[in-house]
């Protein structure tokens, strides 16, 4: 144990931030694991606001109000010197309707600039700050700055461009939410670096690569969360994918060990927020996952540590007056550790009174996960009749994944592009590897070098 080590919870911080007392309580958590609001209303499953929120935060920049369509073919028209009479200007207007504005009004991404001109609302924000905490590095402002200041040799496209309005500079902080699955972001930068190479990929996928990756995250995290002191942090949890054009199975294993395994791992989320945020009111700098706190605990005076977590643990039940405590008898699960079997506790009873109270607070609990389930479902989902909804990806999510997985290579082994997209969170069973099999296939991207399947190469699509 070391001498100078201690671990203190500041009891008077939480009863004022969770406004404590005998019979009430308001869970006023902060947000630093997840940017979720417990709100019905407020529901993100589209990210085509988060992608140009997050594009303007990477190129430091900010929109100061929504793209006009009117005053921007002002401003390409007020370029021109002279028009050859009233047709020629008509002409114009024509041309810039038809190749950069869409039916909806909005920017066409012709350019990678042109990203930055999608608007976006408050809740898209939020997101695609959280996304550039957990995931940005520093390092990739070189990149960025390349690519997005980029001139086009195309003139009229170049004409366009300098017809939009001006951004505002800004500086972004990444502190707000800390990345706990580092092995992750490592292979955001690493395909990230990737995709911008192509314009037109980067583009194109720009919106579904941070999906995908805003998934890959949650998920993990999720899985982590429930699996407590014992999560390894370096390397996935396997959780499966169907693809939208097979056929599913109760019996298979991507439906097993797909959709219903995340439900049930997200289903706590908000319990996992509530005790961690409680449990990190402590005199120490970091924010700390159960992990990290287990093993901190393995330092310090372990009964002082009891009693501290204790305290948390009284005030918490003591402020729920809802339920009958005495009458209840949570698991008693030994890591070898008084003070964490106290944390473990401590969740059981957070999570207990969520699923067990006939107040506000049950619905808190369901809204919380259900941020990210009906993402899930609208994004990554396929109802299959009496299967209900599974995790799914259609041909187009294979293509990318697979450019991104062969990366810069001009081939890569079968059995290693699948290696690659489990290291991506995507595990398939045979049958739907067989599909994919015959997709490439039917692209003409495999190579067959004997009649093993480890002789069995997929080409770069690019």
């Amino acid at each position: 144990m070391s001498e100078n080590m201690h671990f203190e919870i500041q009891i008077d911080q939480i009863k004022k931030k969770y406004r404590m007392n005998n019979g009430g309580i308001q869970h006023n958590y902060e947000k630093w694991l997840l940017p979720y609001v417990v709100t019905k209303e407020i529901q993100m499953t589209e990210f085509s606001g988060v992608m140009g929120a997050f594009s303007r935060i990477i190129c430091n920049k900010e929109l100061n109000s929504e793209f006009d369509v009117e005053e921007f073919i002002r401003n390409v028209e007020e370029s021109i010197e002279k028009f050859e009479g009233k047709t020629s200007k008509e002409a114009l207007r024509n041309i810039i309707k038809t190749m950069f504005i869409d039916k909806n009004n909005n920017l066409v991404n012709f350019d990678l600039k042109t990203i930055n001109y999608i608007s976006a609302s408050k809740e898209d924000i939020k997101f695609a700050e959280f996304l550039y905490s957990i995931f940005y590095d520093y390092k990739l402002n070189t990149t960025i700055n390349e690519h997005y200041n980029k001139n086009s040799n195309n003139i009229l496209n170049k004409l366009v461009l300098q017809s939009l309005p001006k951004l505002v500079d800004k500086e972004y902080k990444m502190n707000q939410y800390k990345c706990y699955l580092p092995y992750i972001k490592d292979l955001f930068i690493k395909d990230f670096k990737y995709l911008i190479q192509n314009e037109e990929l980067y583009k194109n996928n720009l919106k579904r690569f941070l999906e995908y990756y805003y998934l890959f995250y949650v998920s993990q995290l999720s899985m982590k969360l429930n699996k407590f002191e014992k999560a390894d942090f370096d390397k996935n949890e396997t959780l499966y994918f169907t693809l939208s054009w097979e056929s599913i199975s109760k019996n298979r294993t991507g439906y097993k060990f797909g959709l219903e395994k995340l439900i049930k791992n997200v289903s706590s989320l908000f319990s996992h927020t509530i005790t961690l945020d409680l449990i990190n009111y402590h005199n120490l700098e970091n924010k700390l996952t159960y992990k990290e706190i287990f093993d901190l605990l393995q330092t310090v005076d372990e009964g002082k540590a009891e009693n501290e977590i204790n305290n948390v643990y009284d005030m918490y039940i003591e402020a729920i007056s809802d339920i009958r405590w005495i009458d209840v008898k949570l698991p008693n699960k030994d890591t070898q550790n008084k003070a964490f079997n106290k944390i473990l506790k401590l969740f059981s009873a957070i999570d207990y009174q969520f699923n067990n109270t006939n107040t506000n607070r049950k619905d808190m609990y369901k809204f919380y996960a259900n941020k990210f389930l009906n993402f899930i479902n609208k994004s990554f989902g396929k109802r299959r009749g009496s299967l209900g909804w599974c995790l799914t990806l259609n041909e187009e999510d294979i293509i990318f994944l697979t450019k991104l997985s062969i990366n810069n290579n001009e081939r890569l082994k079968l059995s290693s592009l699948f290696a690659e997209f489990e290291k991506r969170g995507i595990s398939f069973d045979r049958d739907s590897q067989a599909k994919i099999i015959q997709l490439y296939e039917k692209l003409n991207l495999l190579e067959k070098k004997s009649d093993s399947g480890d002789a069995q190469y997929v080409r770069s699509i690019l």
